[in-house]
């Protein structure tokens, strides 16, 4: 049994650190009392010891996690890193301890005190990063494409690919202000950054339009007989609001703007009605 030690583990924040963190525990048969990244380490009354990272120990640990539990363990782990759960790095070393000792079953003890909270730290993150495919909103600036995102979990990484399908060879930024990361894609590469901060310009002529149009269609479809605000914020939280053009305060009332708007969103429902309106074709006719 490895003894418990009044020592608290400092790391450098990054998910090899944290696996190092791990190797120091298992190989030194020791279990910590706290793990904590340094820069948000506080105060106490515990024994500091700074962790090294060291990319080799770092893989050692993670290439044993799917030989000794299995594969979808290790990829709990990476999942469960990159969300907001409350001390995530003691819950990931005490369940690789736990499935060190025991092997595959303990994946599959979800209902036990130290698998539970991994479970529910991976399906919190997965659920946000779903929700964000529908909820980011990007805007054009420079002939990029930028979108900015405040979630409680790190899902940048989830999002990218994507958008990098979607928007196809189309240069775009999304820029996570909660965790300072950014993800661009141009000139057909890819790359996740540091960003602690990030100032756009203000949007020029066309891009206020298309922001007026696009609040103006949403104004528009809306049903003010059903209006229901619980069930709006059940299906998008207010949280996501902030980010999220047709929530965004108006604009400085720019009348241009707004009769250019109203012009084309009339142009686009006079499209839709003559098309209606046209007769079928004589081969649907026969047919039908």
């Amino acid at each position: 049994m490895d003894r418990t030690a009044n020592v608290r583990y400092l790391y450098d924040g990054t998910f090899d650190g944290l696996l190092c963190c791990v190797y120091e525990s298992v190989y030194s048969r020791e279990v910590p009392a706290d793990i904590c990244a340094q820069a948000q380490a506080q105060p106490c009354l515990m024994e500091d010891r700074w962790i090294e990272t060291d990319a080799g120990r770092a893989q050692c640990v993670y290439r044993s996690i799917p030989k000794k539990i299995c594969r979808e363990a290790a990829e709990l782990v990476r999942d469960v890193f990159c969300s907001c759960a409350r001390d995530r790095e003691w819950l990931i070393l005490r369940f690789l301890l736990m499935g060190y000792r025991l092997g595959q079953q303990a994946y599959f003890m979800r209902g036990h005190a130290w698998v539970s909270p991994l479970f529910d730290a991976q399906r919190h993150l997965k659920n946000e990063a779903h929700l964000l495919l529908g909820f980011v909103r990007f805007s054009e600036s420079g002939g990029v494409l930028t979108a900015q995102i405040t979630p409680k979990n790190f899902v940048l990484p989830y999002i990218a690919g994507h958008f990098c399908r979607r928007l196809g060879v189309q240069p775009f930024l999304i820029w996570d202000k909660t965790h300072g990361a950014a993800f661009l894609r141009e000139g057909g590469r890819a790359r996740l950054f540091a960003l602690d901060a990030l100032e756009l310009p203000a949007p020029d002529a066309p891009e206020a339009q298309f922001r007026a149009l696009w609040r103006r269609f949403y104004d528009t479809i809306a049903i003010a007989q059903r209006e229901n605000p619980a069930c709006r914020r059940t299906h998008c939280p207010m949280r996501y609001w902030e980010n999220m053009t047709e929530f965004a305060p108006d604009a400085p009332a720019q009348p241009a703007l707004e009769d250019a708007a109203q012009a084309a969103l009339e142009d686009a429902a006079q499209a839709a009605l003559e098309e209606i309106a046209q007769p079928a074709p004589a081969c649907a006719r026969r047919e039908a």
